[in-house]
């Protein structure tokens, strides 16, 4: 079994086994400050595209939907999706270290809410970069700086790079402009230009 499938195999096992790890939706949880951030950079919101990247129960996209994005979804596995989610938006399933260019619609911004920590070490920063390559404005993450909990159910961790908030500000500053962090103790908050942004 390679990567991939171990990865996709180990989401659906979470999502299918343990229902109540879709209960806290950082994508719901740090939309205001994304909104935040855009509206200091006076960039656009109303109707601007979105990838949620890593969207998992789809409560974030969600919540993007009703804040007047267009979105779209992508993840290892559609498992994870409440059935309103599943209704209201297409979501796309594959690596995020695979070119996400090929992934149909334009895309304003990136969304990637506590996905980073969760991608095996040796992709991480490749995977910011096919974030920052799929972006025209820009790309918002959320990254937990901190083990999970719900590895203990699996048999093994879930957050699979943990590093403090400062790691990530000088490797994220390796390939792209970071336009604005935030450290929030547990989380760093980090905008990114988008790598389309200065073509």
């Amino acid at each position: 079994m390679n990567i991939a499938q171990r990865e996709r195999q180990l989401y659906e096992q979470v999502w299918n086994d343990y229902p109540a790890y879709g209960d806290f939706s950082p994508g719901e949880r740090y939309l205001p400050a994304f909104l935040d951030m855009l509206r200091q950079e006076k960039l656009p919101c109303e109707r601007a595209t979105v990838l949620d990247a890593g969207c998992g129960s789809g409560k974030g996209a969600l919540a993007l939907l009703d804040a007047g994005f267009l979105v779209t979804g992508f993840d290892v596995t559609r498992e994870g999706l409440t059935a309103e989610a599943a209704l209201r938006f297409t979501c796309i399933t594959g690596l995020l270290w695979d070119d996400l260019r090929t992934v149909p619609g334009e895309r304003d911004y990136v969304y990637c809410c506590d996905v980073l920590e969760h991608i095996p070490p040796q992709f991480t920063m490749l995977v910011v970069q096919r974030l920052l390559e799929a972006a025209v404005e820009g790309v918002f993450l959320s990254i937990s700086l901190v083990p999970d909990t719900f590895g203990l159910f699996v048999g093994q961790p879930l957050h699979q790079t943990v590093q403090p908030y400062s790691w990530w500000a000088q490797n994220l500053a390796t390939l792209a402009e970071v336009i604005e962090m935030r450290d929030l103790g547990v989380t760093g908050l980090y905008f990114l230009r988008g790598a389309a942004n200065d073509l």
